[in-house]
């Protein structure tokens, strides 16, 4: 079980997606509140709650009221939710046990839950007010982190199935191409993770899969801060890679050992400069680190220029147009 939430500013358009008959067979398994004549009279409904005051006659004014959740699970739980009431009854009673693990009323709440049967597995869409029946608002502060212990909850409470990996799950063909992208690069670290046992090594294979593994280090003190990856002009850092850190700088320096952090190499003219951002091999830092620098070609320095990453606005070329280590003012290229 996965639920996925979003936030809308309009009615409308998420009621006519989660109830739309003609391309998603959906029907509608659960509601509270609402007048199910059409599409048209469950908007209203939502939209009239909007004008609710709460008990201090305050009314208040949600430029997002529309919470849309989406219900997956496993292919491996389909004979869980049959297609009769039996299997409807009980997908609506899990998206009602998943408004309670998150602290809302399903009493006092206004939603709709719609079962679709376009994909192979089993799922559902949860549509909430996040103005209550008592006009009081519904909070979905830290909602990431409650929704992720209240479908663990629920898994738990009913044997559902729990996913080994997510990439594991993953059907390529359906992915948009930033996600492909993250895919393939976190497959290949992945791999040149389990067969190394430093850093030079780690970073030579995963040249060889044609990903440049680039090091985020501060300013003053040359601290490295971070790590990001780079394949076929699409970078990522360690930390939007996937799996709870397990590929950031951190992490692998349990298994790598952390490399040497000195201020001094900065300063250093061999760093190539470029907006204040500065690119070496990680071969090349090594030997700095390790005093048995040598002297290069002078088309060396050439041959390692990157550009920055591009802001949004401009031709999207990266995976990822900001990423946090990329804050600070140097970079050592691997």
């Amino acid at each position: 079980m996965i639920a996925k939430i979003t936030t809308r500013t309009d009615f409308s358009g998420i009621v006519n997606y989660a109830n739309n008959v003609k391309e998603k067979s959906a029907r509608i398994i659960g509601n509270n509140g609402v007048l199910l004549i059409d599409n048209s009279t469950i908007s209203d409904s939502f939209q009239a709650q909007l004008h609710i005051p709460d008990a201090n006659g305050k009314l208040h004014h949600l430029n997002k009221p529309v919470k849309h959740v989406s219900i997956a699970f496993s292919p491996e739980d389909t004979h869980r939710f049959p297609d009769s009431e039996e299997g409807d009854r009980f997908m609506a009673q899990l998206a009602e046990e998943w408004m309670k693990e998150m602290g809302i009323d399903p009493e006092n709440t206004q939603y709709v839950i719609a079962r679709h049967f376009d994909k192979q597995h089993p799922h559902c869409h949860l549509v909430f007010n996040r103005i209550a029946n008592d006009g009081s608002v519904i909070s979905d502060s830290n909602e990431r982190r409650r929704n992720e212990a209240a479908c663990r909850r629920i898994k738990q409470r009913h044997g559902l199935t729990f996913g080994n990996s997510q990439s594991r799950r993953i059907n390529p063909d359906r992915l948009r191409k930033y996600d492909a992208e993250k895919l393939n690069i976190r497959k290949i670290v992945q791999d040149c993770i389990s067969s190394s046992g430093d850093w030079e090594t780690f970073a030579k294979q995963l040249e060889q899969d044609g990903i440049i593994v680039t090091f985020s280090a501060d300013e003053k003190s040359g601290k490295i801060r971070g790590i990001s990856y780079d394949r076929n002009g699409f970078r990522i850092s360690g930390s939007k890679l996937g799996q709870h850190g397990k590929y950031t700088y951190g992490t692998l320096s349990k298994q790598f050992g952390r490399m040497d952090e000195k201020p001094e190499i900065a300063a250093r003219p061999e760093f190539i400069r470029e907006r204040k951002i500065v690119f070496i091999p990680i071969v090349r830092y090594v030997e700095i680190l390790t005093h048995l620098f040598v002297s290069q070609s002078s088309g060396s320095q050439s041959a390692n220029r990157e550009h920055e990453v591009g802001r949004r606005g401009k031709s999207w070329k990266r995976i990822d147009d900001h990423i946090e280590e990329e804050t600070t003012s140097y970079k050592f290229k691997m």
